[in-house]
C-alpha cells in the first residue's frame, strides 16, 4: 500500500520548484517501460488519494498535461488506458476518451470491456449516469464479466452502494438472465458437491 507522496516517483516529478512539465514527462516515459500494464503508474494514488495525473493537471493544466501524456502514450495505444481512467480518475473520462477514441473498444488484461470496468468500479448507476445504463446494448447486458463471472445486474447488486433501480433496469431488459444465473449456480453447486462426494 502507498504510504506517502514520497513513495511515488511520478508524483515526485511534479515538483514544487519545477515550472515546466519536463520532469513529469521523463518519469512517465521511464515508468511506462517498467510498468506498461499500469500505464507507467499514471493513475497510482498517493496518500491523499490523488493520482499523478490529477496532480499534473492541477499544476500544469489540462492541455499541457495531456500533451505530455500523448507524447508518452500515443493515441493508437493498445494499453487499456480508458479502463484505468474509469477506475481511478473517472472525472477525466471525457478528457481521455476524446484523446483515445480507439481505446473505447479495447479490453484490459483481464478481458474486460470498458463497460464492464465501469460497472465493476461502481461508477455508473441509473441515478448518476442514466445515459450510460440506457445505452448498454443487449449483448453487453447479457455478457458475463470475465473477472467476476457475473452479469452486469449482479455486479451492480454486489456494490456497497447498490442501486435497485439500476439492477431493475438491467434485469428488465433481459429477464431470462436471472434464470440463466440460477441454472449456472445450481450446476456449479452440483458439480462442487459431486467432487466432494456429498
Amino acid at each position: 500500500m502507498i504510504g506517502t507522496l514520497d513513495d511515488l516517483p511520478l508524483s515526485n516529478a511534479i515538483d514544487e520548484s519545477s515550472k515546466n512539465i519536463t520532469h513529469f514527462n521523463i518519469f512517465l516515459t521511464t515508468s511506462l517501460k517498467h510498468h506498461p500494464q499500469h500505464l507507467g503508474l499514471l493513475f497510482q494514488k498517493d496518500s491523499s488519494g490523488k493520482t499523478a495525473c490529477e496532480r499534473a493537471i492541477d499544476k500544469y493544466g489540462k492541455d499541457e498535461t495531456f500533451n505530455a501524456i500523448k507524447q508518452c502514450i500515443p493515441e493508437d495505444t493498445t494499453l487499456p488506458i480508458l479502463h484505468h481512467v474509469i477506475r481511478d480518475a473517472p472525472k477525466y473520462t471525457n478528457d481521455f476518451t476524446s484523446r483515445y477514441l480507439k481505446a473505447l473498444h479495447s479490453r484490459d488484461e483481464n478481458g474486460r470491456t470498458q463497460m464492464q470496468a465501469a460497472i465493476a468500479s461502481d461508477s455508473k448507476t441509473l441515478k448518476n449516469n442514466s445515459i450510460f445504463i440506457g445505452r448498454m446494448t443487449d449483448d453487453e447486458i447479457a455478457e458475463l464479466d470475465p473477472v467476476t463471472k457475473q452479469y452486469p445486474f449482479l455486479t451492480c447488486a454486489t456494490h456497497d452502494t447498490s442501486d435497485l433501480s439500476t439492477i431493475y433496469v438491467l434485469l428488465s431488459r433481459n429477464p431470462s438472465l436471472l434464470e440463466k444465473y440460477i441454472e449456472q449456480t445450481t450446476d456449479e453447486f452440483a458439480e462442487e458437491a459431486s467432487k466432494k462426494g456429498w
